[in-house]
């Protein structure tokens, strides 16, 4: 074999082979070794140092203090970085990477997975190729597969002389991070990552939003001309103090051409501010992508919750699984940064701006999937509500009255009910009264819509009453004739009218109607074997009956309250003992009154109700006073004070101020300060914010109850006139007309009677009540005598008119018993 010029092989650099064939061939010789190029090692791979790391030195000390190097013990070898979307983690691993590299002489590696950064995501085998790369490795001596490859990363590790740094930014979860852990105690893996990693080897470090002080100090730094601070706070309010969104403010606010005022003014419709700050929509949208169906699923009907705090029973309900698996979700969505624990018991609750994002998530859900959500969520609560300690209505108040506002407006009237009950109970014993009002309010709105007027007319009573306790007057006013109207319209007289009329009474100061009607009420509770409301309906009749004079048949009356009462209404026990106390001051036995004073005030504790409690303690602080015990007296004083402070009673610590003796100085108390101007009063304190009473649409009940109550009767007496005109110029009988005049006038008269607010004697409602309601049956004796006098026809329309009056009066009352079957 030539080469290309024609001469002879060189020794030892060609074989020739002639002759047979041979199966191995050998060839020994003298082989020329070339060196290999050296490889290249890439390992100071910082990521950009940020401007600015504001509000960040705690974080960042803690951070730096678990990457300073060392093999000491409890060192640890992996750090994640934890927390939601835009919170800022990449920033401040760059940053503690600046300050932390020069303990680590063996270099830095650094890569972005870009789990949730848009893309593909960067596998693990890529990751791993990147870095042994950066080691100097050649790419077509990489391993071709996983196991291969962690091998070479390890032993690189391993044969390092110096300490290395490894950044992994935005890591994907549990199995990518894991085999990254460095085999020995002198490196140091520190990731960033959304799902926090549950491994042992992990030491993980939480990142959380800024502090509103540091969030005004940025956006005043990226300001160019000076702003408000005012208007500095609501920004950072409305970004949630995320550094994401205060950074896309901060680049508006840098512009010389964009105000702050316009910039709140795009922000501060929750519709459309997570538009303004589409960044953090789209970081929200990756982790939302990132989840399992379950999860994402569970997420979305969390977006359905009206309260900010969400447990594993209201997260089971919206989702339609069992208590045990929505928890299980939940710390799912906790580890994955997209809720944040509130408590050891498991509630829960979202970032502001994520809030937003998963209300968008929940609007896409099929208008059935969320009736059907909200439905098991009410049922849910009324369930819990019933059985329910005072703690958790503490937890749940908010989320509760916003969920009856939710039900409302989406047609639930059925499940509003039991809540409403048992949340007013709730907040009438913390003396929230306007809370009270607010879901009084709902309830209201709920029983009109379901034409359950009786149900309607109590509940206006109960906001009548509260009104009056905050010296609101004309919505009292509004409530009382729009709950009058709505008993017409139940069409049966209740124990509940009686009440009814006996409080409007003593409102106008007729004590004489009021224990009139009030007595009516406690025969009507005890034939209902009603306790709770025969006890409430005694000892208002007590009121009156004291205010009349009759000091005995009060005392019985409230003492027949007290034997009456069940066990657990405590509070109209300890009203009973406060007012036999004032019955026996009249005798002038101070001895008793002290007694009855102390029982109450023991019975009021118990009950938990602080209205009674700070009125006994008033009432027994006067009673001390007078017996010359002024140490006793100051002490009750300060306590009612302090109970009626604690729990937002403005009026009552008014009282109690106005009837503080002037030797009592209280510590607390300022120094008078000199009035402006002779006779200047001093400033009261500004009167709460109560919600409108429902009566916007009193009137609608205004011309069913005239309907009801005088236009058929009206039209009888019509049809009676017209039929006697025409017998008595035509001729033809006229005897029945007269009678059907009278009856048609008496139905009138009874059915103003029936619901008159003024008393009348015994007998007198007796008639009132029978024709009333039973005018029917005249109408058919009427029917049969003009039958016979040769008027059928006539006579048939003036009993039809009269026996559709009855079934009007009576349908009420047998669609009520329907529904309570129902």
């Amino acid at each position: 074999m030539a080469d290309a010029s024609e001469a002879g092989p060189a020794p030892a650099t060609h074989n020739t082979i002639s002759g047979g064939q041979a199966r191995d061939v050998i060839q020994g010789g003298v082989v020329q070794i070339y060196p290999a190029p050296a490889p290249v090692r890439s390992l100071n791979a910082l990521p950009p140092r940020p401007a600015a790391l504001l509000g960040r030195s705690g974080p960042l000390a803690t951070l730096l203090a678990l990457l300073a190097p060392g093999d000491r013990a409890g060192a640890p070898t992996a750090i994640a970085l934890t927390g939601e979307g835009g919170v800022g983690k990449s920033a401040l691993m760059a940053a503690a990477a600046h300050e932390a590299h020069k303990w680590f002489p063996g270099g830095v590696l650094h890569a972005d997975a870009r789990a949730h950064g848009g893309g593909e995501p960067m596998s693990l085998e890529e990751l791993l190729g990147t870095w042994l790369r950066a080691f100097g490795i050649p790419g077509d001596q990489l391993q071709p597969h996983r196991a291969g490859l962690l091998g070479q990363f390890k032993s690189r590790l391993w044969e390092a002389e110096e300490a290395l740094l490894i950044l992994l930014d935005d890591a994907a979860p549990d199995e990518h991070l894991v085999p990254l852990i460095p085999p020995d105690g002198r490196h140091r893996l520190l990731v960033t990552v959304r799902t926090a990693p549950e491994h042992a080897s992990f030491t993980v470090l939480r990142l959380d939003t800024l502090s509103p002080k540091d969030s005004l100090a940025l956006l005043a730094a990226a300001a160019t001309e000076p702003v408000p601070p005012s208007q500095l706070d609501e920004i950072a309010a409305l970004c949630g103090h995320l550094p994401l969104a205060l950074d896309v403010v901060a680049g508006r606010l840098r512009d010389g051409d964009d105000s702050a005022q316009r910039i709140l003014s795009a922000l501060r419709p929750p519709g459309e501010r997570l538009a303004e700050l589409d960044p953090v929509r789209q970081a929200f949208e990756a982790s939302y992508q990132a989840l399992g169906d379950p999860d994402a699923r569970m997420l979305r009907r969390l977006g359905l919750h009206p309260g900010n705090e969400i447990d594993a029973g209201s997260a089971a309900a919206l989702a339609g699984v069992s208590p045990a698996e929505a928890d299980r979700t939940l710390r799912r969505l906790v580890r994955a940064q997209l809720l944040r624990p509130t408590g050891p018991e498991g509630r829960v609750r979202f970032h502001d701006l994520l809030r937003l994002y998963v209300g968008e998530l929940a609007s896409q859900e099929a208008e059935s999937a969320r009736a059907a959500a909200l439905e098991r969520l009410m049922a849910h609560y009324g369930e819990r509500a019933a059985t329910a300690d005072e703690a958790w209505f503490d937890r749940e108040r908010g989320a509760l009255a916003a969920a009856l506002a939710a039900a409302v407006d989406q047609g639930r009237y059925e499940r509003v009910g039991p809540v409403v009950d048992h949340l007013v109970a709730y907040l009438l014993r913390r003396t929230r009264t306007v809370d009270a009002l607010f879901v009084l309010r709902q309830g209201v709105l709920a029983a009109r819509h379901r034409a359950d007027h009786l149900r309607e007319a109590e509940l206006l009573r109960m906001m009548r009453r509260h009104y009056r306790a905050l010296e609101r007057w004309p919505e009292a006013r509004s409530c009382a004739e729009a709950g009058h109207l709505a008993r017409i319209r139940a069409g049966v007289r209740s124990p509940e009218l009686d009440d009814d009329l006996g409080e409007q009474a003593a409102e106008r100061g007729d004590p004489g109607a009021a224990a009139h009607h009030y007595g009516r009420a406690v025969r009507g509770w005890a034939l209902r074997g009603d306790r709770h409301r025969l006890a409430a309906s005694l000892l208002a009749r007590g009121d009156a009956e004291e205010e009349l004079g009759r000091a005995r048949d009060a005392a019985l009356s409230y003492r027949r309250a007290v034997a009456t009462a069940p066990d657990g209404d405590l509070t109209v026990v300890a009203h009973a003992w406060l007012k036999l106390a004032g019955c026996a001051a009249h005798r002038h036995d101070r001895r008793q009154v002290l007694e009855l004073l102390r029982r109450g005030l023991e019975v009021a504790r118990r009950s938990g109700d602080v209205r009674v409690t700070v009125e006994a303690l008033a009432l027994l602080m006067e009673a001390e006073k007078e017996a010359g015990r002024l140490g006793a007296a100051e002490q009750l004083l300060r306590e009612a004070l302090s109970e009626a402070g604690a729990h937002h009673l403005p009026l009552l610590r008014e009282q109690l101020l106005a009837i503080k003796p002037p030797w009592l100085k209280l510590a607390a108390e300022p120094e008078p300060a000199a009035a402006p101007r002779t006779g200047a009063s001093p400033a009261k304190e500004p009167p709460p914010a109560v919600p409108d009473p429902p009566v916007e649409r009193a009137a609608g009940h205004v011309r069913p109850v005239l309907l009801r109550l005088l236009a058929l009767p009206c039209c009888g007496v019509l049809w009676a006139l017209g039929c006697l005109t025409v017998a008595l110029v035509e001729g033809g009988p006229v005897a029945p007309w007269p009678a059907q005049l009278a009856l048609a006038g008496g139905t009138a008269w009874a059915a103003r009677r029936v619901w008159q607010r003024s008393r009348g004697s015994r007998f007198g409602d007796l008639a009132a009540v029978g024709l009333h309601r039973f005018h029917a049956v005249g109408a058919a004796g009427l029917l049969a005598a003009g039958v016979w006098a040769g008027a059928p026809g006539g006579s048939a329309v003036a009993a039809g008119l009269l026996v559709l009056h009855t079934a009007a009066q009576l349908w009420p009352a047998v669609r009520g018993r329907l529904r309570s079957r129902a």
